[in-house]
């Protein structure tokens, strides 16, 4: 396992081998897979794209940012799958993280919280799948949020804390309106799955949003049983949506 700079949680199991790196130390990497027997590799977590000026490349990171081209400037789906195909040439085999839990952290169709949306919320809902689905194709975002009808706002490089908190301050009353994450349609299912915490939940009960909807089968919820007690305490309702029911 490795680390990624400042965006790294580096706290382990005692007994796991890791190395702490920054952006651009690919060699190091690939070195320390190597030496540790690593033959498939696993994306996780969240990485924020550096300013150029804050790369630390090694020869291998440049020569990479080189073969990159115009990827670098892409949408993350097209960038990840750039980076990926470079690991496959260097001998290593990307997997999907559920490939290791299985289907235990995705969430199945229907309604998962003591509390249930209402009419509106259920249109909010399907409107903003929708939506999402049609951003997605463009490579720009997993989210998105409605109240009423009106599209508040996409996810786009700021993320999906940032996206809550500005659509809280666009938003036409104090509270009201409905977080809806899914994959994208062309989604490698190995890279960058949409994800949600219980940190996603507080933040949208922080600035007066009802629930949130995901994608079943393809959204990832971290702590599953616990992110539905959570909205059950916070009253809010959580529901997986799939494709039939976003294009009713």
């Amino acid at each position: 396992m490795f680390f990624v700079g400042e965006h790294a949680d580096s706290q382990l199991p005692q007994g796991i081998p890791f190395i702490n790196i920054k952006i651009g130390q690919v060699a190091a990497a690939i070195t320390f897979f190597r030496k540790e027997l690593v033959n498939k590799v696993v994306f996780a977590g969240a990485v924020k794209r550096p300013n150029f000026n804050d790369l630390s490349l090694d020869v291998k990171g440049a020569s990479w940012l080189l073969k990159l081209g115009k990827s670098i400037f892409a949408g993350d789906d097209v960038l990840l799958r750039s980076v990926a195909e470079l690991l496959n040439k260097e001998g290593f085999e990307i997997i999907s993280g559920t490939e290791l839990i299985g289907d235990k952290a995705f969430v199945e169709n229907g309604i998962l919280s003591q509390k249930k949306p209402k009419k509106s919320d259920w249109l909010d809902i399907q409107k903003g799948f929708n939506v999402a689905k049609a951003i997605g194709q463009l490579d720009i975002g997993q989210s998105v949020v409605i109240c009423n009808g009106d599209v508040l706002g996409v996810e786009c490089v700021e993320g999906t804390d940032a996206l809550i908190k500005r659509c809280s301050e666009l938003r036409k009353q104090s509270t009201g309106g409905v977080l809806v994450k899914v994959s994208k349609p062309q989604q490698d299912q190995r890279l960058d799955l949409p994800t949600v915490g219980i940190s996603t939940l507080e933040n949208l009960h922080t600035y007066g949003f009802l629930g949130l909807a995901v994608e079943s089968e393809h959204c990832i919820v971290l702590d599953k049983e616990k992110f539905i007690e959570k909205a059950n305490e916070l009253s809010m309702f959580f529901v997986g949506i799939d494709n039939e029911y976003g294009h009713k």
